[in-house]
């Protein structure tokens, strides 16, 4: 390899993650979507207590971009809503894309948090009847407070927030496609980003990841749990 072709694969994207969907996913939709060349390092669960030390913090997804190093998946979303004018076209907008995403981090610890509930069988009844419909409520009210009333959660173009909500939305559907399902708005706007060419092509790949998260987790951790 050349200098020059050194020069270019230095600063094609790298991410860092299990084979698994979760923190990543939407770091890998948004790159899907923008056309973005990028590798992946896919880290097995039995491998990760040998490796952790080796990452700040010890956490992932790990984002490298030349001799940028990202490791807060909120962060590199934030950054790659920036480098892709996907952040909005005006400083309202930006502050949109702020709270939106702020109110998915909220949603996306909920779920996934029972997702990883140690008693999730017992309590799974309860969370689909009473907290899921009351969480998915919330998060249609804020949908529609888009004065552009465009199909997106904020102005009248794709922004990074909308592949967060989809992804978001993604989680609720093997767990409760029947709750999903009474909110068509909702709805609406995941068929609208899921029509989408390319993000098409990858959901319907083999490159994606065949899970939502590990297989340690009591849902999410198989194909058909996912």
């Amino acid at each position: 390899m050349n200098t020059e072709q050194e020069a270019v694969e230095e600063n094609i994207p790298k991410v860092t993650y299990f084979d698994a969907r979760g923190r990543a996913e939407v770091i890998r939709i948004l790159l899907e979507e923008t056309n973005t060349t990028y590798h992946e390092r896919r880290i097995s669960i039995e491998e990760w207590p040998e490796l952790k030390s080796n990452f700040t913090f010890g956490q992932l997804p790990v984002y490298e971009e030349g001799s940028l190093l990202l490791n807060q998946s909120n962060a590199i979303y934030r950054y790659l809503g920036r480098k892709f004018d996907l952040y909005g076209d005006s400083m309202f907008e930006h502050v949109r894309c702020d709270i939106v995403q702020e109110t998915f981090v909220d949603a996306q610890n909920t779920l996934g948090g029972f997702f990883w509930n140690p008693d999730f069988e017992k309590l799974r009844d309860e969370f689909e009847k009473s907290e899921l419909p009351d969480l998915l409520l919330r998060m249609q009210g804020l949908f529609e407070t888009n004065s552009e009333n465009s199909g997106y959660w904020v102005g009248n173009r794709l922004s990074f927030v909308d592949i967060i909500a989809w992804h978001f939305l993604d989680y609720v559907r093997p767990f409760s496609l029947k709750t999903l399902c009474q909110f068509e708005q909702l709805c609406r706007f995941k068929e609208l980003i899921e029509e989408r060419p390319r993000i098409s092509a990858y959901l319907n790949s083999d490159r994606r990841p065949k899970t939502m998260t590990v297989d340690l987790a009591p849902f999410g951790g198989t194909p058909e749990t996912s």
